[in-house]
């Protein structure tokens, strides 16, 4: 952790069994000290199960890897991992988005509902930054797991619409306009949708 401080990485390759702590309880203090800059995070881990990688990919992760694996399997998700944040921070796109009373800050990563913060685990933050992106397109929930976690992923539809349940809860009054369309995926609308 002092390392994490000193050196401020771009990606921390973590295993999830750790002396003293977990993965997990590592996340949480390391998003304490790092809320405005928190590296990329590749989880290892011998647990295979689909919970624990929903788990790890929803809250903290950026990749989750399982044991045993190609070394070269683990350099290609690394350099993967690092072409997505440097498209998510190109300075071509939208470094802040505003849109009815949410305002989105890509560089440090902070969500405010009419100023006052709102706390996003990392998914929820990629999640609203793609719709919020472009307000009334409608995207599939395969569209939202590639761009917040890549191509080749297997994540549940349900882990998607659970994603999408707690950040309408978090925006709050703003979270009517965040739209899951039946069959198809999710929008953020720049109006009140329509009762159907």
């Amino acid at each position: 952790m002092l390392h994490c401080n000193n050196e401020k990485p771009d990606l921390i390759v973590l295993d999830i069994q750790l002396p003293g702590m977990n993965g997990y309880q590592f996340c949480e203090r390391l998003l304490q000290q790092h809320r405005n800059s928190m590296p990329l995070i590749i989880m290892l881990t011998d647990q295979a199960d689909i919970s624990d990688m929903e788990k790890g990919l929803a809250s903290y992760a950026d990749d989750y890897i399982a044991k045993p694996f190609n070394p070269r399997l683990l350099v290609a998700r690394i350099k993967a991992s690092l072409r997505r944040q440097s498209g998510l921070s190109d300075p071509l796109a939208s470094e802040q988005l505003s849109l009815l009373g949410v305002f989105i800050d890509v560089p440090s990563r902070q969500v405010r509902l009419f100023d006052e913060p709102v706390k996003l685990h990392k998914m929820e933050f990629d999640i609203l930054y793609l719709l919020m992106s472009s307000p009334n397109r409608v995207f599939t929930r395969d569209a939202i797991i590639s761009h917040s976690k890549g191509d080749n992923y297997y994540i549940t539809d349900r882990a998607i619409d659970n994603q999408i349940y707690k950040l309408r809860k978090k925006l709050g009054v703003a979270g009517k306009y965040l739209e899951t369309v039946s069959g198809i995926g999710s929008r953020f609308c720049d109006s009140l949708p329509l009762s159907t």
